[in-house]
């Protein structure tokens, strides 16, 4: 007989042992059960490979876009053929404002005293010389009603607003616009004036049941700026100011009265019921209206000239009272804000996003500006 091995032995004793106990059905289950352990195992096996060869593939086609990139931003831009876009910025938007047209409007203020006698003229033609300014600021119409020029105003007559006139404006203009190459900016005063408000009491606003000129805290009498008495005077007088010589008109005192009005009646507003819901309202809205339309009629009263209308620095900022509101977007070419002694006003991004020529002191006062107003406030030097 020949000689077997152990496996064989081994094989043969497997097969041919006695089931005992087992039966053929668990026999079955337990050789089927080795077979499905052994398919787990080699799915198992053949996820673990096939995520692995994934994984490089991911990394392998990583470093192929990373390199790619990288080869592409070394590029010229034209090589690039794409259009560089700028990146977003947080910052705020500035808004463009449109300057006045000509030169840049550098000013210094010419004092009434230096028009009382002719020969101070060279005077102020060589302080523009030494300022570099562009033009002078004349008070033509002051805050106490009186002009300096002599006027031929058919109002004026009546009102006698010339009487004490001892200026020789007319021939300083004419010198410094000639010799010392300057543009005239004039300053008009408005319903401030108390000279007016006296002689024309149809032009004035008036004491609570009387025809007698109204007047305020100080004393003042003010014109009505619903009278069309008033606004004819005034547009006459801004009239007359370019026709003597005044290449630009600033307006002052483009406003009502402020502070108690109780006793004070403006002829010719409409009567709102004071009880009426949104009463006050109303009138500030009326007023507003009002001021923007004698704005507009002044703005053609002044021709080609630019107009300016002056605001106090606080009024630029939330209205007045005294404005009804604020006059933005009125006929006017700019707003002059009065920054004379106003802290805020230093700040530049304010006038970046308003339409605005600052009214200062001096032209020290401008902080380099390309544009500004000089102006004093002068009331008594014509009346001496």
């Amino acid at each position: 007989m020949p000689k077997r091995s152990k496996k064989e032995n081994s094989d043969k004793l497997t097969l041919q042992q006695p089931l005992g106990a087992v039966s053929e059905e668990d026999f079955q289950e337990h050789v089927w059960g080795r077979k499905a352990l052994r398919r787990r195992k080699f799915r198992r096996t053949l996820r673990f490979t096939l995520g692995g060869l994934l994984l490089l593939a991911m990394l392998a086609w990583g470093f192929i876009i990373t390199e790619t990139l990288l080869q592409v931003s070394e590029m010229p831009p034209d090589a690039q053929g794409v259009t560089n876009v700028p990146e977003e910025t947080t910052a705020p938007e500035e808004v463009t404002l449109p300057a006045p047209e000509g030169p840049p409007l550098r000013s210094f203020y010419a004092s009434l005293r230096l028009l009382d006698r002719n020969e101070d003229s060279p005077k102020l033609v060589k302080q523009a010389q030494e300022l570099e300014s562009t033009a002078v600021v004349v008070t033509l119409k002051d805050g106490g009603g009186y002009i300096s020029y002599q006027s031929n105003l058919m109002q004026q007559a009546r009102v006698n607003a010339s009487q004490k006139m001892r200026y020789r404006t007319y021939w300083t203009m004419r010198d410094l616009k000639e010799k010392g190459g300057q543009r005239i900016v004039g300053v008009i005063h408005c319903f401030d004036d108390p000279l007016a408000a006296a002689a024309m009491p149809e032009a004035a606003v008036l004491q609570r049941g009387t025809e007698l000129p109204w007047a305020d805290g100080q004393g003042r009498r003010w014109l009505n700026p619903y009278a069309p008495e008033a606004r004819e005077y005034l547009l006459a007088v801004i009239r007359e100011a370019v026709a003597v010589g005044a290449d630009e008109i600033l307006l002052c005192g483009v406003a009502f009265p402020e502070g108690n009005l109780q006793g004070a009646v403006f002829p010719g507003q409409e009567e709102i019921d004071p009880e009426e819901e949104g009463a006050q309202a109303l009138v500030m809205a009326a007023r507003n209206e009002a001021l923007r339309s004698f704005i507009a009629g002044a703005k053609e009263a002044a021709g080609e000239a630019p107009l300016y209308v002056m605001i106090a620095g606080q009024a630029a900022l939330d209205g007045a009272e005294s404005l009804g509101g604020d006059l933005w977007g009125c006929a006017a070419d700019f707003i002059a804000v009065d920054t004379r002694g106003t802290p805020w006003a230093r700040d530049e991004s304010y006038w970046r996003t308003r339409p605005v020529l600052p009214v200062v002191a001096s032209p020290e006062d401008a902080q380099g500006a390309r544009d500004y107003i000089v102006l004093v406030d002068e009331i008594s030097d014509i009346r001496r």
